[in-house]
């Protein structure tokens, strides 16, 4: 297999929406700004700012998949409705040109990082530029409680399990993992995944083996249904 040039190792470690900002901007006039550019920049830029809240999920749980990874992004798409990036849509009719600008910053931060740098200037950690972007445009100033609201999504919840279970279970105990998925498949409620993620993270995955060949679930299930209903006043 031929060795990668040094530009194909820099696009490797790029985000697909990054590498897309730059062809949108290499490829269309960037003064005036054109509606159909700042329309595109703007999706662009949303998608990738969900990435990085999935990339943080994802680091926080140690999931290494990019296989979950990609389902953490796209259930990420579905979460966040047009009233999250509402703000950042009105600040972009008042100035079209902070699409470009905000593209931009991102580029040359992720080129940076890669080690492809675009210009001279100190190196800028994507850990400082992300969450400042969320502060300054999209008027989320506390990026752990976002997360937090986030991660309490069922199908995040799912997601992380399924990918933790994946790496901790021993190769041949599959059959644990089928179960849990199984049962995930079938859980309309959304109510499983928490259940049993503290399991997982806990690492102890001999005890919710127990409980799902024990049927122990099951009740488990359904304590944490009446307590639901006594928070909601049912």
């Amino acid at each position: 297999m031929p060795e990668k040039s040094p530009t194909n190792r820099v696009l490797g470690k790029i985000s697909p929406y990054t590498q897309a900002m730059a062809r949108c901007l290499s490829e269309r006039a960037e003064f005036p700004p054109e509606t159909q550019l700042v329309h595109n920049l703007t999706n662009l830029v949303q998608g990738r700012m969900l990435e990085y809240l999935a990339d943080q999920i994802c680091e926080s749980h140690r999931i290494v998949d990019p296989q979950s990874r990609g389902r953490i992004v796209r259930a990420l798409l579905g979460i966040f409705s047009e009233e999250f990036f509402a703000l950042f849509r009105a600040k972009l009719e008042k100035r079209p040109d902070l699409a470009l600008l905000i593209a931009r910053r991102i580029i040359r931060g992720e080129f940076e990082a890669a080690g492809g740098r675009l210009a001279n200037g100190a190196r800028r950690p994507l850990d400082s530029l992300f969450p400042a972007i969320f502060r300054k445009y999209f008027e989320y100033r506390n990026l752990d409680s976002l997360l937090h609201i986030v991660e309490t999504d069922a199908e995040i919840q799912k997601t992380v399990l399924l990918a933790l279970l994946k790496q901790r279970v021993e190769p041949d105990n599959n059959g644990l993992y089928e179960q849990v998925a199984g049962i995930l498949e079938d859980d309309s409620e959304g109510l499983c995944p928490n259940l049993f993620l503290a399991y997982v993270k806990e690492n102890r995955i001999d005890a919710l083996q127990q409980r799902i060949e024990s049927g122990a679930w099951r009740d488990d299930r359904e304590h944490l249904k009446q307590r639901i209903a006594e928070i909601c006043g049912g």
